[in-house]
Formats: C-alpha cells, sequence, structure tokens
C-alpha cells in the first residue's frame, strides 16, 4: 500500500471514530433531556394568583339568589353569547368579545367534573383595565382584595376581572377561566365546599406551569412545613404572600386527589372518576371525609398524608434530577468538543501528509531513459 493509501486508510478510520462520538454525544443529549421533560410533567401548575373572594362557593343554585348589583364604573360595551353575558369599559371591545366566545366552552370543559349537579346557566363577567377599579365594577360596591386581579360573586352571578395590575397584563382568559371555575362549583356543591377545595379546584381548570408556585412546593417539601389539613382553610389571610403556600398547598393537594384512583397504586389513576364522585358525595350532603372513604376508600387523613409523600418525591428529588441532568449535559458537550477538535486534528494530519506526499515526490530523482549502446 503507497504512503496516500495508508494516510487516507488512517483518515477513514479517524473518521468513522468520529461519527461515532457524535452519534454517542447525540445519544446523551437526549437522555439529558429525560429529566427536563419529567420534571416540566410533574411541576404540572402558573403564577400564583391569591385573587379570589371571601364568598366563593356561597352558591347554592343554578342561577344567583338575587339579582346583581350595578357597577359603579361605566361598562358600555356588552357582548352576549348564550348565558354569557361580557360588560366592559370602552376600549375593551375586542378583549369583550374573545372573552365571551370562550367562556361558554370554558364552563362545558369545567362541568365535565360536575357531571349530574347543577350547573352554571348565566354569569355576568365585568372587564376593567385597572385592578384599582374592580371594587367599583363588583356588585353593590362589594369588598375586594387590593391585590386581586379577578373576584367572583357566585350568589350575584357575576365575575369581575382586570387587564392589568400594575405594568404588566394579567392572562385575562386565565384569570376568567379561575373565576368560572369558582362559579361552578359553588352552583354544584354550594357551601360545602371547604376553601382549599374550591382554590384548587379552581387552579386544577385554569392553570399551567408555575415557576413561583414549584419554588413555593420545593421549599415546602425540603422543610416539611406543609400546612395541616385542618389548618388550610385558616391560611388564606388577606395578605398576598402570606397566602402563598396555602394557594399552593390547595392546587396540588387537590391536583392530586384529581389523579388519583380508587387506590393508592401508580397503575391506577382512576381517569378522575373517583374524584368526581367525591364532588358528587359532597353535593349530596355527605360529610366530606366519608365522601372520602366512598371516592377513594380513604379517608381524607390518609389521603393527605398519601399527599404529602408524594410531594416529598416529586419536590425533594427535583435539585438531584437536575444536577445529574447538568452532569449528563456536560458530558455530552465534553464529548462533542472533542469529537470537533479531533476533527480538526485529523483536518490538520491530513493536510500534513499530503504536503509530505507531494515534497516526496517533488524530490525524486528523475526515472533513467532507455539504454542506447554507444556507436562505434
Amino acid at each position: 500500500m503507497s504512503t496516500v493509501g495508508r494516510h487516507l486508510s488512517a483518515a477513514g478510520a479517524s473518521w468513522r471514530r468520529g461519527r461515532a462520538a457524535r452519534l454517542l454525544a447525540t445519544a446523551l443529549a437526549a437522555i439529558a433531556l429525560v429529566p427536563v421533560l419529567a420534571g416540566g410533567a410533574t411541576a404540572a401548575a402558573q403564577e400564583i394568583r391569591p385573587d379570589r373572594s371571601p364568598d366563593a362557593g356561597s352558591a347554592r343554585a343554578t342561577a344567583p339568589r338575587r339579582p346583581a348589583g350595578p357597577p359603579q364604573i361605566s361598562l358600555p360595551i356588552e357582548v352576549v353569547r348564550g348565558g354569557v353575558t361580557v360588560r366592559a369599559e370602552p376600549g375593551m371591545e375586542r378583549l369583550a368579545g374573545q372573552v365571551a366566545k370562550e367562556a361558554a366552552p370554558a364552563l362545558q370543559a369545567i362541568a365535565e367534573d360536575l357531571r349530574g349537579l347543577p350547573i352554571v346557566t348565566a354569569v355576568e363577567i365585568r372587564l376593567v383595565k385597572r385592578a384599582e377599579d374592580l371594587s367599583r365594577a363588583a356588585p353593590g360596591g362589594r369588598r375586594v382584595p387590593e391585590w386581586a386581579i379577578g373576584v367572583a360573586f357566585p350568589d350575584e352571578g357575576v365575575v369581575v376581572v382586570a387587564y392589568r395590575n400594575g405594568p404588566m397584563p394579567a392572562d385575562v382568559g386565565s384569570v376568567v377561566t379561575h373565576e368560572l371555575a369558582h362559579m361552578a362549583l359553588g352552583a354544584a356543591l354550594g357551601d360545602r365546599a371547604p376553601r382549599w377545595l374550591h382554590e384548587g379546584f379552581a387552579y386544577l381548570h385554569s392553570s399551567d406551569f408555575s415557576l413561583d408556585r414549584t419554588r413555593t412546593l420545593t421549599g415546602m417539601a425540603w422543610s416539611g412545613d406543609v400546612i395541616p389539613l385542618a389548618d388550610l382553610d385558616r391560611s388564606f389571610p388577606a395578605q398576598e404572600i402570606a397566602a402563598a403556600r396555602a394557594y399552593a398547598q390547595s392546587y396540588d393537594l387537590v391536583s392530586y386527589l384529581a389523579r388519583r384512583g380508587r387506590s393508592a397504586g401508580p397503575d391506577d389513576d382512576g381517569n378522575r372518576w373517583p374524584f368526581r364522585r367525591f364532588l358528587a358525595a359532597i353535593a349530596a350532603g355527605v360529610p366530606i371525609d366519608d365522601a372520602a372513604v366512598e371516592a377513594y376508600s380513604a379517608d381524607l387523613r390518609t389521603l393527605f398524608d398519601e399527599w404529602r409523600e408524594s410531594l416529598r418525591q416529586r419536590y425533594l428529588m427535583l435539585p438531584a434530577g437536575l444536577f445529574g441532568m447538568l452532569i449528563w449535559v456536560f458530558a455530552a458537550v465534553l464529548l462533542v468538543l472533542g469529537f470537533l477538535r479531533k476533527r480538526r486534528l485529523g483536518r490538520r494530519t491530513l493536510a500534513r501528509w499530503a504536503e509530505e506526499e507531494e515534497r516526496a515526490r517533488s524530490e525524486e530523482p528523475p526515472a533513467p531513459g532507455p539504454f542506447a549502446p554507444p556507436a562505434g
């Protein structure tokens, strides 16, 4: 084999080794994504927005018990779709139309968890531009927390939502859905639902992933400082920051109940059937602890302990999972950098070999000509 042939053979082997390293790096990068996806799935929750009225859960029927009080702010824009009426300030025409379009499907989706129970047949949604005007839009001057972005008044069939609270606009669709969930649960269960069930149910139907809530729940998992179930309803003070832990815990607890099957086994997700049976039993007047036994074959204390262990497993392992993911990513980056360096060195080696081969050919003596006998 010639020198060039040997060099090309070695270069081919180097290229195959580099290709194997590249494939390995790709596989490691894919593996590194698994904890990210799993973390996103387990976190399953949007920003903590403790914006509920103390009146949530007071409705007992499908219609308000009394006529809604008029707002103290001008809401001339009016959009009506079926049983949904949206009233808004001037300049909010497009938003009012979008909210009216999405409200009825949202109520239908919420009603899936309340099958066979009384439903909301009519609701008035009032939209204002600034959160400081919520009290003026509330029926009859009802009280609204200073930090609220949306409030439901189930006994009057009214939801009031602000477009912004401070410099950043709110996710109005999510806030409206949250308040409609309060309205729906109030119509179905009346005043039988505890506050934590109301808040968790509303977040269950309106929230996505929330970094703030994940951070709050991670801190609770690491410290073990969860709010006892008996104290949870009393942990919703008027101050926003103080109530944040109660809202986060209520969401995660109700989310666990919605995922849990008839038994606590991981293979039994129940397809939300036990959760719906739990709500139906409460609506029928069954005490909440007996309703839990009827739906889950476990009392609330047992379910709460299961949730607390689930919280520990999901959020206590989150930092460890992120650390493991970083190790895999670091290893993958090192492999990719090694492959790039090896390919660069291989190119330099090929160039040097080609130069040496060219120099060797130029230094070879000329081939002798044909032999000619001397004349004579």
